[in-house]
């Protein structure tokens, strides 16, 4: 009896085990990892030079561009011009310097870039061609509400470089940030000619504003006093007045939510920053310590 309960027991846990478990085990485990994309974030804005679906052109001349987040409809002013192979094989989009710029539309171009509560954050691998102005901008963000808290990304000079500042707020009071004030100069430029990975945070759930430089800190302030205004206007190669700057632009995403899993974490701007690295191929710009310096994000 004994001899025949053992012999049962087998058969019935070889069963289980092999079709059962077994199987189990394994879609597990074949499970194949998709990759990172900006789809995985809440953004605000997407533009991307390498998608020819996303835009359209007469010839090489830049006649408009979609937002592929979907949130809001963008403009193009001027005659950008597309430069297809301008970098990593990839088309990019290049500017003069005189009035050609990509924008949220005028008639509703003021929609929520940040979560209403003060989180956002974009970036973007851009090449500045020329530098004439200490206002030429990457991009920037204008408000029509007030009290006025938007910002841009901008050189700092007019001599042809690109120390770098990010600037906020010209209120006398309720500021952005009080200890940054009107502005804040990068720990590191930008060299002129390159293509560089840039990032600016404003993570209210973390009390942080910071921007980043191919995948390094070159602003860190945890001083985030007033929060930027939900509405905004987002403006490529513009700053929040009439100052354009000569250069290219790959791609672009703007993210209306906190820049990680809460507080201080920033993993989402890290997945960020890999997934355009190892697109574009510029994962040399990133330091040896970024956790996506060898590899591509994945989800």
């Amino acid at each position: 009896m004994r001899f025949f309960l053992f012999i049962t027991i087998s058969l019935v846990a070889r069963n289980v085990n092999s079709q059962t478990i077994l199987p189990s085990f394994l879609a597990v485990h074949n499970q194949k990892s998709v990759d990172w994309t900006p789809s995985n974030v809440t953004s605000s804005g997407w533009v991307d030079a390498s998608d020819s679906e996303s835009y359209t052109a007469s010839g090489t001349t830049l006649t408009g561009v979609t937002d592929k987040s979907g949130v809001s409809s963008l403009e193009v002013n001027g005659t950008p011009t597309i430069i297809s192979g301008g970098l990593n094989g990839l088309t990019v989009f290049d500017f003069s310097g005189t009035s050609e710029n990509i924008m949220n539309n005028i008639s509703g171009g003021y929609v929520p870039h940040t979560d209403g509560s003060g989180n956002h954050w974009a970036i973007g691998i851009f090449l500045a061609d020329n530098v004439d102005n200490k206002r030429d901008s990457f991009w920037s963000f204008e408000t029509n509400s007030s009290p006025v808290r938007d910002y841009s990304v901008s050189s700092s000079t007019s001599s042809n470089s690109w120390p770098g500042e990010l600037d906020l707020d010209g209120l006398a009071n309720n500021r952005i940030s009080s200890s940054i004030g009107n502005s804040k100069d990068w720990s590191a430029s930008a060299s002129i000619d390159n293509w560089h990975i840039v990032v600016a945070i404003f993570n209210k759930t973390g009390n942080r504003v910071q921007v980043r430089l191919n995948g390094d800190y070159v602003v860190n302030v945890s001083d985030y006093d007033n929060s930027i205004q939900t509405n905004q206007q987002l403006r490529l190669m513009r700053n929040r007045g009439s100052v354009h700057l000569d250069g290219r632009l790959a791609e672009f995403i703007s993210v209306k939510d906190i820049p990680g899993t809460g507080g201080t974490d920033i993993s989402d701007v890290e997945k960020a920053e890999g997934y355009l690295a190892h697109k574009w191929g510029l994962t040399g710009n990133l330091p040896v310590s970024h956790p996506y310096k060898s590899s591509a994000p994945t989800n």
